[in-house]
């Protein structure tokens, strides 16, 4: 069973081109979703991180704290850019348009940062801090290269 057309989706029958822009409009959408999505998971790696700051304060191994300190302010401030990363999304007017497979390019790279994001959970407990580390440097390169081809894009 089909819904019924509301007023905007007898509008836009009317008017050329505005289907595609509503189906990017919604995949837009989908990409704030998606991007909500690792910023909670990076939220996770922080709270596992404070949990395992704590358990180091009690077995008294204070050298770790202070990396484990580094890697959580690392996580905190790569949850921010993620959350306020550009869109990959241009003006309905504007005179630059993002195509199709562009945005498919950018939607990629916020999977990965999932994925990954997915991943440093299930290590994050039991593996030394300098390889969270480098794997938190990783997540960075990964929103950069999103950023870049985002630039490149406009």
């Amino acid at each position: 069973m089909e819904r019924e057309k509301n007023i905007f989706d007898k509008i836009g029958s009317l008017i050329p081109g505005y289907r595609g822009y509503a189906d990017r409009d919604g995949r837009r959408r989908c990409d704030k979703l998606l991007r909500n999505r690792v910023v909670e998971q990076i939220h996770k790696c922080e709270s596992i991180i404070d949990d395992r700051q704590t358990r180091e304060i009690r077995e008294k191994n204070l050298d770790a704290l202070t990396d484990l300190e580094q890697c959580r302010k690392r996580l905190n401030s790569l949850s921010s850019k993620v959350q306020f990363a550009p869109y990959g999304e241009s003006g309905f007017f504007g005179d630059s348009q993002i195509k199709e497979e562009e945005l498919s390019e950018i939607y990629q790279h916020d999977l990965d940062l999932l994925q990954q994001t997915d991943l440093l959970i299930e290590l994050i407990e039991n593996t030394p801090v300098e390889d969270i580390l480098q794997f938190v440097e990783r997540l960075y390169a990964i929103l950069a290269a999103r950023s870049d081809y985002i630039a490149e894009c406009r």
